[in-house]
């Protein structure tokens, strides 16, 4: 039987875990360069852009689920992070590694405090 709210919330948790796997493994590097300098960092960067795409399934989603738990934070471009994941998926010779790199140390902080209230609601209902 499927249910929901916890789909929901098993995908607000994953979605939450890749944000702070990337924020460990991009941790002090700000720039394309810092992810260039060595292969383990090159490892890294490639690492970071997966979980982007596991971040970029999740959302794409939970845009189709009914309850629709995204619309209420149209500060957060979820078709773009779903678009990213296309790219990603597709094309991926063709990432700009500067988007990324903005991505990681400019979006992500809002999107995890969005992904943490999410998930908070999801969590207490679950919980009732």
């Amino acid at each position: 039987m499927y249910n929901e709210e916890l789909e929901i919330k098993d995908r607000l948790e994953e979605i939450l875990e890749s944000i702070e796997l990337i924020q460990e493994w991009s941790k002090g590097m700000t720039e394309l360069h810092d992810f260039m300098v060595s292969p383990n960092r090159v490892m890294a960067f490639n690492a970071c852009v997966m979980r982007l795409q596991v971040i970029g399934e999740h959302v794409g989603k939970l845009m189709k689920e009914k309850s629709k738990p995204l619309d209420k934070y149209t500060d957060i471009p979820w078709h773009a992070i779903y678009g990213m994941r296309n790219i990603i998926s597709h094309e991926y010779a063709n990432i700009d590694e500067t988007v990324i790199i903005s991505v990681i140390n400019e979006d992500l902080p809002k999107l995890k405090n969005v992904v943490e209230e999410l998930l908070k609601q999801y969590t207490k209902s679950f919980l009732n």
